[in-house]
Order: structure tokens, then sequence, then C-alpha cells
């Protein structure tokens, strides 16, 4: 039995969601996370007050103020709505515009970067096949890593559109300046001198970029577009152009409010193992939607490979004693477990 679910679940994996929508396909089982009773009886998921942080605070004289909003938000929630971040609407506009072109492609053209079903993670479709007794989210994606540069994969870097490569250069180099900043500005308000998250992530920190695109689904009420789960990375930096992103906070999904141009910073577990549990790394989901269409960018921080990371020293003491241990390379012990569910 469990052969055969997992056959249907990689012939599913095969096919992409967008095409199935076109088609005017139904989800099948696979896709169905919840009954439809309990769907009835869930409660609606209200917007989240999720904390606002001024970057260019972070970076100015009289940071204090704003470090400390920094610390309650990530003590918290484990997230921020990053704002004043120092790149242009314009620009945001130009990326989010690039990604939705590339999904209106047709499918031929989309297929020319298509990663294997089982076990290839970088390129165009669905996430590797899960294990038996999982549900598939109802999206596809483009996954690339674009730094270091000598990790990327360019056979998976799409031609068209003609400005795809060229925006995610610039979007590239635009993160390596946030989570510079950011990792800094963490450090400090924690006290703790401010290269010390970036020494533990280490020169080689991987950037991966992943283009979302959560098509329409005819069961929002029993079918998600992705998974409850924390991300394993060190923190994530998310632009989504309109909602359906939402995390869990005391046993209640709340849903992240879009904020006009805002960058989303989600912190994942390494960052938690690196603050010694001090910032949250908070379990979050995507719903789907039955007349929109949804797409959103995510970049992943994560240490570079084969690099130890563990509790910060100076956050280790009596009164907080050592709550995790060291380890490398964690995203791929993450998404072993990640796959079970």
């Amino acid at each position: 039995m469990a052969s055969s679910s997992n056959t249907l679940a990689e012939v599913l994996l095969s096919r992409r969601v967008q095409e199935m929508v076109v088609n005017g396909e139904q989800p099948v089982s696979l896709y169905i996370c919840r009954d439809e009773k309990d769907a009835q009886n869930a409660p609606i998921s209200p917007l989240a007050p999720i904390p606002i942080i001024d970057l260019s605070l972070l970076s100015s004289s009289s940071t204090e103020e704003e470090l400390q909003k920094l610390k309650s938000a990530l003590c918290c929630w484990g997230c921020f709505q990053a704002i004043n971040h120092g790149i242009p609407s314009s620009f945001l506009d130009e990326i989010q515009q690039v990604t939705r072109e590339f999904f209106r492609q047709s499918m031929e053209e989309k297929k020319k970067y298509s990663k294997g079903v089982v076990e290839e993670m970088e390129g165009y479709g669905g996430d590797p096949s899960p294990e038996q007794g999982q549900f598939l989210d109802w999206q596809d994606r483009l996954l690339l890593t674009v730094y270091p540069y000598d990790l990327r994969v360019p056979k998976f870097w799409p031609q068209n559109p003609q400005s795809f490569s060229k925006i995610l250069e610039n979007y590239t180099c635009k993160m390596r300046m946030v989570t510079k900043l950011v990792s800094k500005s963490m450090a400090k308000s924690l006290h703790l001198e401010e290269n010390c998250f970036l020494e533990q992530f280490g020169e080689g920190a991987t950037l991966q970029a992943r283009f979302n695109h959560y098509p329409c689904c005819q069961r929002p009420d029993i079918v998600l577009g992705l998974k409850p789960h924390s991300d394993g990375t060190g923190y994530t930096i998310i632009l989504q152009d309109i909602e359906g992103l939402q995390i869990l906070q005391n046993q209640q999904w709340l849903t992240v409010p879009t904020v006009p141009n805002a960058l989303f910073i989600l912190m994942g577990d390494q960052m938690e193992i690196m603050t010694n549990g001090i910032f949250k790394s908070p379990v979050h989901r995507v719903i789907t939607d039955k007349e929109k269409v949804r797409t959103s960018i995510a970049v992943f921080y994560t240490p570079e490979k084969n690099k130890e990371i563990g509790p910060q020293d100076g956050l280790v003491n009596e009164e907080r004693p050592r709550l995790f241990k060291h380890v490398k390379d964690y995203e791929i012990i993450h998404w072993e477990h990640y796959q079970r569910g």
C-alpha cells in the first residue's frame, strides 16, 4: 500500500498544479490535509499583529530603542516586518512582476528548468515526494541557489523572461546587504559582539531563492498551499503579494498581513539554536484561495556547508543552561524530518 501511495505521489509531482487547474481538475486525495467536518469547525484566522522594525534606524547612531523592539519581536514572535530596508519599491515590483511572468509562460517553456521528482531540490516543480502518509502541497515553485556563485546550477536559471537573471542577480546583492545588517543587529540586541552570528554563518553562507506560485484551489477548506513546518534555515526573507502565509502562535493560526514594500523576516531553527532558544523559530503554513493566485519570493539564509553552529557562548550561563548541542548541516536533518511530517 505504501508503495502504491508513493508511486501516486510521484506521478502527481511529475505534473504541475498549475496544469491541473488549467485542465479543471479537482484536488485528489493526496492533496487533502483534513476532513470536511474539521474544516467546517475551523475558526477564522485573524491578522497577526507582527511587529514592524525600521531597518534604517538599526544602522543609525541612535539604535537602542529599535534594537530592543527587534529583540522583543524575535523572542515573542520569531519574525518581524522589515521596512526602510533600502530596496526601492520599484525594484520590489520588478522582481514580483518577473516572477509572475515566469509562471504565466507555457508549460513547455517552464519545464525546460524541471527538477527530478524523487530527490532533486533545485529547479522548477514541486518538492520531492514525501514519505508515505504525508499530503502534497498545492503549489509549484522554482528553487535556485544564488550565493555562493560557485554553487549555482546554471541549467535551472530561466532564460525567459529575458530580464529574469539580471533582476535576480540584483536581488541577490540586496539580500546579502539585508542579511549582514539583520545578523549584526540581532547580535547587538542581545549585547553580543556584532559579528558573532555572521561568523557562525561563515563567509560561504548560502542564499537560496524560492519563487512560489499558489494557483487557485476549489477546496481551500481542505487543501493547503504549504504544510505546517518551521524552517531549517538560519532565517528566511519573504516578499509576498497577497495574504496567505500564517504562523502558529499560542496554538492559534494567525494570518501574516501584507505591509506595502515590507520584507517579512522569519527565524529558522538554526537561529533558535545559535541564540540558545531566546529567538523562536515559528511554525507556519500557507493556505489556498478559491479565487486569487498568490506568488511569493522566499530567500533562505543558511550557514555554509560543513560549518558547525551552536549556542553563542555569551547566551549560555547558570540561569540559562545550554539547550542545544553543536551541529553541522542541520538543514539536511531538518528536511528528513519534514518529509516524515
